[in-house]
């Protein structure tokens, strides 16, 4: 009962692959955005993702200020 099996590091290792996928794409799309593409780590973490959708929603975008 002390390890983990086989099927549970596939497991771990399935979820990060999808969290760090879902990084990825919330950087391109901040990106995108002309914000800074490190933001999307803040998305990995739980209710500040939340706040950065907030602040994304109410700040003035760097792309409209060109």
């Amino acid at each position: 009962m002390g390890t983990f099996s086989i099927w549970h590091w596939g497991v771990i290792a399935f979820i990060v692959i999808v969290y760090l996928g879902l990084a990825y794409l919330v950087a391109r799309i901040l990106g995108r955005l002309g914000f800074s593409r490190w933001w999307g780590l803040m998305s990995l973490i739980p209710y500040l993702n939340i706040v950065g959708l907030c602040v994304l929603a109410y700040v003035k975008w760097p792309i409209e200020r060109r």
